[in-house]
């Protein structure tokens, strides 16, 4: 019996199911920005002597961001730019208490048709692991504009847009 033909339809079905989990389960562009969205939240919630050095935080902190971000958060912060400016603010950041936790939540990303730009909004949520805020210490509203370099998606600018009403 010749098992050339068993041979040919072994190696279609292989290359039918990669090209099927490419096209159908390969997260695409939106799944990495959420990705890269929830690694940035993971990297950003501290807590007090556990995990990465803050050194070590500030340098994986600074990869998600390009080289010349522009960062205006609104006020009452002043804003400021350049990925080293990120990491040297990173690295000297004291955590209180037990440490924060960062959270995108309502995250809606417009990847643009070329495939090399896109936005996100979404809010931010930062609480504090002690539970001594009830209400968490800060909400925030922002505007990520990302830009694809390298094969590899960057932030390019984060705005904060201002809430019509802030809560009580």
């Amino acid at each position: 019996m010749n098992r050339l033909p068993q041979a040919i339809i072994v190696v279609a079905l292989i290359a039918l199911g990669y090209f099927a989990f490419r096209w159908f389960l390969s997260p695409g562009d939106e799944g990495r920005i959420r990705a890269a969205l929830d690694e940035l939240a993971a990297t950003v919630s501290q807590s007090g002597g556990e995990g990465l050095s803050q050194m070590t935080r500030a340098a994986k902190l600074g990869s998600f961001f390009a080289v010349d971000v522009e960062i205006d958060l609104g006020p009452p912060y002043t804003p400021f730019r350049g990925r080293e400016t990120i990491m040297a603010m990173a690295a000297k950041a004291a955590v209180p208490g037990e440490g924060l936790d960062v959270r995108f939540v309502d995250v809606e990303v417009e990847v643009a048709p070329g495939g090399t730009d896109a936005i996100t909004r979404m809010t931010a949520i930062v609480s504090d692991r002690s539970g001594a805020f009830d209400r968490g210490l800060d909400a925030r509203e922002f505007e990520m504009v990302w830009r694809k370099t390298e094969g590899e998606w960057v932030i390019q600018r984060v705005t904060g847009i201002q809430a019509l009403e802030r809560p009580r």
